[in-house]
């Protein structure tokens, strides 16, 4: 055995120095998950996905109604990175969607009749009930 294999490899003030940076690290972790963490902030990322989602589904909707646009072909999580911080609820769900072609004319006079037909029903309800 020399002299080198019985000497430690790091100093004390090296070890310090690295058990400081860790502290250092793990208390900037701990203060991005409070912030993460704090309820107004969960309730602002909650309302931003449901404005988001409800979004999306009214977008979906019109696409069907009007009959251009596109539709939903699938979705999937996509999984955070190696090492970041996720709080509950922060998964990211990524959308493939697929051009449309027109909707035949058959299925636009449908919805025109059935449009024409709840109007005229509306109208003949509110008439009735207003002379009663």
């Amino acid at each position: 055995m020399t002299a080198g294999d019985t000497e430690p490899r790091q100093t004390a003030a090296e070890i310090q120095a690295e058990i400081d940076r860790e502290q250092r690290r793990l208390a900037e972790t701990l203060d991005e998950l409070g912030v993460q963490a704090r309820p107004a902030n969960i309730a602002r990322r909650q309302v931003a996905k449901a404005k988001e989602r409800g979004t999306r589904i009214l977008d979906e909707a019109r696409a069907l109604v009007v009959g251009g646009g596109a539709v939903r072909v699938e979705s999937h999580l996509v999984h955070p990175e190696e090492g970041s911080i996720v709080v509950k609820g922060d998964d990211k769900v990524v959308t493939t969607y697929q051009s449309r072609g027109q909707l035949p004319p058959e299925a636009l006079i449908l919805a025109a009749g059935v449009g024409t037909v709840i109007a005229v029903g509306v109208v003949a309800w509110a008439v009735r009930r207003k002379r009663k």
